[in-house]
């Protein structure tokens, strides 16, 4: 069963309620790699946990979109001109096949259809500045720029998960925190976060750690730590 067959079949699938459990099966009988099959898994939890932290915040229609597409995977996703390099996971991360990430990136698109919130790509304002240059002199103010939204807008992509606990993590820890509990299954995503608005424009980069439960199975955020900035 070629994998395209096999993606189509997926998504066939999702007219029923439990698709999950149905496109487990049909990507079980495809025999796509352990790892991959486990990656892709994996992936929905991770995307589906990030992406409902966000939910809060997108009260106002328009204000949250998230991006199917692994990021990370510079020939898929490749960064905005101008953006911070950030972090990059560790040479050891776990890769999947091209048909594989496209399963990935097609499951993301209905865990964002569940949740009713925005699939697409960045909002782009070129010429909308950095937040912290707009900013009142000791004040939270923002100076409104002409060339930015009237509107708030957060943008959120999701690295694929890598296994284990990163060296990123460990280098972004503050020496007096006390780390989380690491026995057992680990994995970190790399998360970024755009907000653009009437005052400028910020860029976040996180670390998410997440741990499985061994009591129930489930994947839990076990730590979430800033990499970079800029504003």
């Amino acid at each position: 069963m070629q994998l395209a067959d096999c993606v189509k079949a997926i998504q066939a699938e999702r007219q029923s309620a439990r698709w999950l459990i149905a496109a487990a099966v049909v990507s079980f009988s495809c025999a796509p790699p352990r790892e991959q099959r486990e990656i892709a898994a994996t992936d929905a939890d991770t995307f589906q946990e990030i992406v409902r932290s966000q939910v809060i915040d997108s009260a106002n229609p328009g204000f949250l979109r998230v991006d199917a597409r692994p990021a990370g995977d510079k020939e898929i996703l490749p960064p905005t001109s101008g953006t911070p390099a950030g972090f990059d996971p560790d040479s050891s991360v776990d890769t999947v096949a091209e048909g594989a990430t496209q399963l990935i990136t097609d499951q993301r698109k209905e865990i964002l259809k569940d949740l009713h919130i925005e699939q697409g790509g960045p909002f782009v304002y070129p010429d909308c500045g950095g937040f912290r240059t707009r900013r009142y002199r000791d004040s939270a103010a923002v100076h409104p720029d002409p060339d930015c939204p009237k509107a708030f807008h957060h943008y959120v992509t999701v690295g694929l998960p890598t296994r284990g606990a990163s060296t990123v993590v460990t280098k972004a820890r503050r020496a007096e925190t006390p780390p989380p509990d690491t026995t057992g299954e680990l994995w970190t995503v790399l998360v970024t976060e755009t907000s653009v608005g009437p005052g400028g424009q910020q860029w976040r980069q996180y670390a998410w750690l997440f741990r499985r439960d061994p009591l129930n199975g489930r994947l839990r955020v076990a730590e979430k730590l800033l990499l970079s900035w800029a504003e």
